[in-house]
């Protein structure tokens, strides 16, 4: 067979290949440009991208020591790729991924002549449900990339690891793929997880049709007792492929089993809206049998979050079945080409029968600002399980994430299904009726620096937390935009500028000013804050401060939320920046941000008690600055030898022997 063509990088490639930031691979051709051993010069261009030899760049790395990765000649293959091959290609990475497949499955191919290749696939996989076709159209093409296949296999140390890698990179290379991109090992592992907690010991487990990653870490996972098939009529050759190469057998058609739990990944294509993950999720919701189970993960802003009157009446249908039992609200980041959409999760089980549907509860967590760690996970599965149990398993579990709410109201909310889901930090998830007693112990514990509250063991409904979202439609706050100053405006001297950078140290707020007359000029129709006024930022982390004086200037990109001081619904300042910082980060989060409310009568001697408590914590701020100084000047004497520092109670008991 002719000689493999040489695998090419681009300037990221070179980046992965190295193990370093982008910015650092580009810097080296700059810096190392005029020295005797000079990066390797580009050999092509893509689309207006340099290309280099990933050979030559390789051995660079070594010869150089550069980068983090040692290994760079024999990793080579896993960051680049032939010159006619593209990772955006679906028919291509098809091919490829048939032949590491086929790899998996014989040995030396790349010895192998075409008409050998195409009869070993033809055994492989006689009925053509894996990779025969693909093997067929490779060989029409020329067979280019065998020997390509070959040393990816070996830079990824394994057929299995050489598959998830082309996964990883066509997602890379086609980031439109969006919500339906490749899930990261977090995501992965919670499905598994709930899926596990749900299958038992002798169920079937149908499979995700279209991620391979999921299903094939899944079927790892399964006791063996446990019969896994993939959706009837579904292609999944990409899935089937990945199954092969890890060695897990797919049942062609199962017995019927007592219990079959289904797991789904929605959307299951790029480009499928709202409209269209609903449909799937109620397509899977009606063909569950009585004792079926399904778990099914998309995208947040379709499974939770507020909708469209037309996909909220969609998405009540799918709750009106009283099989969803359980629904979380997952974090950002968890999809590779989707790093700031929010997941969630939702469990489907069959309804409570001896349980009046009026009655029926549905657990809900909300994860957003929780990173999704093992131990998360396994709290998080916990729940939701007890939460599908018995009155006495739930009243025996000590819920870490999940609350209870009615399905009936799931189904009539017009907002987020998890607005009250939030669990409270710290002593604030200890039962209600402790917290009276709680309150007393820390109050005897401050007594000396601030006046205890006086509160009343007096429980009360609260009004329920309510998006950012919710509560500007319901009129309770509203969204004041932050202005664009010019620089070269602002000074020491005029009106208060508080920047989004400010948020980070609010005590660095009255540093930076505006001329007063100036501004007026520039920016008319801009409105100063007002006290109560919530300053806000969204990037690069969600920060919030109240502005108690008001008459300031709020600098874009930070914004205000200023509640409405006629009907305010509960919101207290203090307790809404509480709620904003550390949430949800990024274009469009403020939307979500689920704030707390409090009862009206309790907003005026809250706030009161928060801004004594303030108070009297800057005077305690002030005093430990003032014992710090002390301490430093007592050291600064005694180091110095300008002072002696005198031992009274030696002194004294010297004085009393003469």
């Amino acid at each position: 067979m002719s000689t493999a063509p040489p695998l090419l990088l681009d300037l990221t490639g070179v980046a992965r290949l190295a193990g370093v930031q982008r910015p650092v691979a580009s810097m080296w051709r700059s810096r190392f440009a005029s020295t005797p051993d000079p990066f390797p010069s580009a050999v092509t261009d893509v689309r207006g991208r340099p290309c280099f030899e990933a050979a030559q760049v390789a051995d660079w790395l070594v010869r150089t020591a550069h980068g983090n990765n040692p290994e760079a000649r024999e990793d080579a293959a896993a960051a680049a790729a032939p010159s006619d091959f593209s990772f955006s290609d679906a028919s291509a990475v098809a091919e490829l991924q048939a032949l590491v497949a086929l790899h998996a499955q014989t040995d030396d191919l790349d010895e192998l002549t075409p008409s050998q290749i195409e009869e070993v696939a033809a055994n492989v996989d006689p009925l053509d449900r894996v990779l025969r076709r693909e093997i067929s159209a490779h060989v029409d093409r020329g067979a280019p990339w065998l020997a390509y296949a070959t040393r990816l296999v070996d830079a990824a140390y394994s057929p299995s690891a050489a598959l998830t890698l082309i996964a990883r990179r066509h997602a890379a290379a086609n980031r439109a793929a969006g919500s339906a991109g490749p899930l990261l090992a977090d995501a992965v592992a919670l499905v598994v997880d709930a899926t596990i907690a749900l299958a038992g010991g002798d169920a079937t487990v149908t499979l995700d049709a279209g991620d391979a990653i999921l299903s094939s870490t899944l079927a790892g996972k399964l006791d063996d007792d446990v019969t896994i098939v993939l959706p009837t009529g579904a292609d999944s050759r990409d899935v089937r492929r990945q199954l092969l190469v890890d060695g897990h057998w797919l049942a062609d058609e199962a017995a019927p089993a007592a219990r079959s739990v289904v797991v789904a990944r929605v959307p299951s294509h790029r480009g499928e809206d709202v409209s269209a993950i609903l449909r799937a999720v109620d397509d899977i919701s009606l063909s569950l049998r009585d004792s079926d189970a399904a778990v099914v993960i998309g995208p947040a802003r379709a499974l939770v979050d507020p909708l469209a009157p037309t996909d909220e009446r969609a998405r009540a249908d799918v709750l009106r079945s009283g099989r969803v039992r359980g629904i979380a609200r997952l974090s950002t980041g968890l999809v590779d080409s989707a790093v700031r959409e929010s997941l969630a999760l939702w469990i489907l089980t069959e309804p409570t029968v001896e349980v009046a549907p009026a009655r029926r509860i549905t657990a809900v967590a909300d994860l957003t600002r929780v990173q999704l760690t093992a131990a998360t996970r396994a709290d998080l599965i916990s729940d939701l399980m007890a939460g599908m149990g018995s009155g006495r398993d739930l009243r025996a579990h000590q819920f870490r994430f999940a609350t209870f709410v009615r399905t009936t109201s799931l189904q009539a909310r017009s907002g987020s299904l998890v607005a009250s889901a939030t669990r409270k930090p710290s002593a604030m998830t200890e039962e209600a009726a402790e917290l009276p007693a709680l309150l007393d112990i820390a109050a005897e514990a401050v007594r000396s620096d601030i006046t205890p509250i006086e509160i009343a063991p007096d429980p009360h409904d609260v009004p329920r937390a309510m998006s950012v979202a919710e509560l500007i439609s319901a009129g309770h706050v509203r969204r004041v935009q932050g202005t664009r100053l010019d620089p070269v405006l602002l000074g020491s001297e005029g009106l208060v500028v508080v920047t989004a950078s400010d948020l980070d140290q609010p005590a660095s707020i009255g540093h930076t000013r505006v001329d007063q007359f100036a501004f007026a000029t520039q920016h008319p129709s801009a409105q100063l804050t007002r006290p109560g006024d919530v300053i806000f930022r969204t990037s690069p982390t969600a920060a919030a401060w109240v502005d108690t004086d008001g008459s300031k200037v709020v600098a874009y990109p930070a914004r205000v939320l200023r509640i409405t001081a006629a009907d305010p619904g509960g919101l207290v300042p203090e307790i809404v920046a509480a709620d904003i910082t550390g949430g949800p980060a990024g274009p469009g989060a403020w939307k979500r941000w689920t704030l707390r409310r409090v009862a009206p009568r309790t907003m005026a001697p809250l706030r009161q008690a928060i801004a004594d408590i303030a108070t009297a914590r800057r005077d305690l701020e002030v005093r430990a600055a003032s014992l710090t100084d002390y301490a430093a000047l007592i050291v600064a004497g005694a180091t110095s030898g300008a002072v002696t520092i005198i031992d009274l109670d030696h002194a004294a008991d010297a004085a009393d022997t003469q």
